[in-house]
């Protein structure tokens, strides 16, 4: 069982059952601490997350298992953004012989490198986690790190990088089945064209995003994608068609019972203004 088929319920049930009192199982190992860890946070418990890594940290400890133990500050620094962690993790890592932790910690320290503004570090350590994640064949921990080396060199304007990375990125979300993904990725890869001025090849894109959001009833990534061809018909002064992608998405958010986010509102009204004055 993973926390992915647990209920909320279920997981509150199976969090309390390895609960004693103000402790643990003493059964339990680090290993099923940290998983508890993540299940904890999915239930919005991060108290009970936080306990449950230090106990694993000291489980770890005690049976002396290195590998174990920078697993657990691993998620440590995942969880918490505990640098002091990932730091404590590194010499465990370097003598390690599992790939998945080695692919692990660059992960973690990319993103860290990312969130302090970085970039070089973020890009080695991505690069880094990347080889090891293609040797392991993990499909999602390539998608994840080719989306943020994508970013990165969007941040950097490094624009054709950036076309070629969250290109691979959609093609593994397509081996994956991953259909939300795909849309998220080609809507990126839209933009990335239209940031070129190339128009064609923006439609393209949006488009594909379009039908496959409109297919798995994708509303916010429905949204993203007429927004994006709605740019495109701007571009190209094809008023009626801009109107008809933003008409639409207005109705959405009216279906839903959500208001229209003031950007669509304000370019209807220019929309209407500009047809009204033009008859």
């Amino acid at each position: 069982m993973t926390e992915e088929t647990l209920t909320p319920e279920q997981a509150h049930h199976l969090l309390d059952l390895m609960a004693k009192g103000e402790g643990f199982d003493e059964g339990m190992d680090a290993g099923v601490a940290l998983t508890l860890a993540d299940i904890a946070l999915q239930i919005d418990q991060p108290e009970r997350a936080e306990g449950l890594i230090a106990h694993g940290i000291q489980l770890a400890k005690d049976t002396e298992d290195n590998d174990q133990l920078a697993w657990a500050l691993l998620t440590k620094a995942r969880i918490t953004n505990d640098e002091g962690a990932l730091a404590e993790a590194e010499e465990l890592v370097a003598i390690s012989e599992d790939d998945w932790l080695r692919s692990s910690y660059n992960n973690q320290s990319g993103i860290q490198a990312l969130e302090a503004g970085d970039m070089p570090t973020a890009k080695s350590a991505f690069a880094q986690s990347l080889a090891l994640k293609e040797a392991l064949e993990d499909k999602v921990g390539q998608a994840n790190t080719l989306y943020n080396l994508g970013e990165i060199a969007r941040q950097e304007g490094d624009l054709e990088q950036a076309k070629e990375f969250h290109a691979r990125c959609v093609d593994i979300l397509h081996e994956l089945e991953d259909l939300r993904g795909m849309v998220n990725g080609l809507a990126i890869l839209g933009h990335l064209e239209a940031v070129e001025a190339n128009g064609d090849g923006a439609i393209v894109h949006y488009e594909a995003a379009l039908e496959i959001a409109e297919a798995e009833e994708d509303f916010e990534g429905t949204v993203v994608a007429r927004w994006g061809l709605a740019e495109m018909a701007r571009a190209i002064e094809d008023r009626d068609l801009e109107l008809q992608h933003l008409s639409q998405v207005m109705t959405g958010f009216m279906q839903l019972g959500r208001p229209t986010p003031e950007p669509i509102r304000d370019r209807l009204n220019e929309l209407a203004d500009d047809i009204n004055g033009g008859d």
